[in-house]
């Protein structure tokens, strides 16, 4: 049986910006091809879906990292989505400085966002795979409906721009939660238009085209009322690149839609199966000989 153990680790940006992790570890070696995990809108590293899932990709032989980006938690707000995104290099470094040789990017939710963003903006040939759990199509979409439709949501876009020309994109403002029941966040002016505009880049229907030939897994829960999930969602991730493996868990009862879906809460075994399903059908096993991508 594969024992795992477990490392807080943190690797520090170079503008000085620490990021901690915990790196689970099969039989306390790493492997050959490891996964890097980043966390989503106002979450952490540790956040219950990775502190279950880690665990049982490490037993299955894959070294595994959930690090956070300078934008996790309570800094989802204030921090642009390039800089944060480039900080998951970070990640890969010492993922490849330990003994990786080939990398499964993912994230979850926001960080589906970001994962792809990386991949498009360096091609970085240590990725081999991208994981997307709870796969979002488009942030812009989700934040129009997180405002309560298109209407509020272009005074939200034009109270920013007011903002921005005045001097005062750096203030600070609280959001509406995502959905009812969720933590509001609060957000910069000019990062709120970054992240959530009408330009923004945040749309990996977008940004999975320019990925090359990685193949892709996207999950999620029918019951995930999260607006960046809902249909087309789907349609678009699929529409934008062939290489993209979409996986919609069956329904469960009761059927109502819940929060806590977003996070697969009670289906992290079922998730791990898949992943490690998908994984071993590319060939890309923990400890390849030789790899069958780029």
């Amino acid at each position: 049986m594969t024992h795992v153990t477990t490392e807080l680790v943190s690797c520090r940006s170079d503008d000085g910006i620490d990021l901690a992790g915990a790196l689970f570890l099969p039989d306390g070696k790493m492997s050959r091809t490891a996964i890097a995990l980043f966390p989503g809108t106002g979450s952490e590293f540790y956040q219950p879906f990775f502190a279950l899932i880690c665990p049982v990709l490490a037993e299955a032989g894959y070294a595994t990292l959930a690090m956070n980006r300078r934008d996790h938690g309570q800094f989802f707000g204030y921090y642009p989505l390039h800089d944060a995104a480039m900080d998951q290099g970070l990640g890969l470094d010492f993922l490849a400085a330990r003994g990786a040789e080939q990398i499964v990017l993912g994230g979850h939710s926001y960080g589906t966002v970001t994962a792809p963003y990386y991949v498009a903006e360096t091609d970085d040939p240590r990725v081999k795979a991208l994981l997307l759990y709870a796969a979002l199509g488009d942030l812009r979409r989700g934040s129009m409906l997180m405002a309560g439709g298109e209407a509020p949501y272009r005074e939200m876009v034009r109270q920013a721009r007011e903002k921005i020309a005045a001097g005062k994109g750096d203030e600070i403002y609280v959001n509406p939660p995502m959905v009812p029941g969720d933590m509001p966040l609060p957000h910069r002016y000019d990062i709120f238009l970054d992240k959530r505009g009408p330009e923004s880049r945040a749309v990996p229907a977008d940004l999975i085209r320019h990925v090359g030939d990685r193949p892709l897994l996207a999950i999620r829960d029918p019951a995930d009322p999260f607006p960046a999930t809902l249909p087309p969602a789907r349609e678009q991730l699929e529409a934008a690149n062939a290489n993209l493996t979409y996986c919609l868990l069956e329904k469960r009862q009761p059927r109502t839609i819940r929060p806590s879906a977003h996070y697969f809460d009670g289906r992290e075994a079922e998730i791990a199966a898949l992943t490690l399903r998908w994984l071993a059908k590319l060939g890309l096993g923990p400890n390849y000989k030789k790899s069958i991508f780029r």
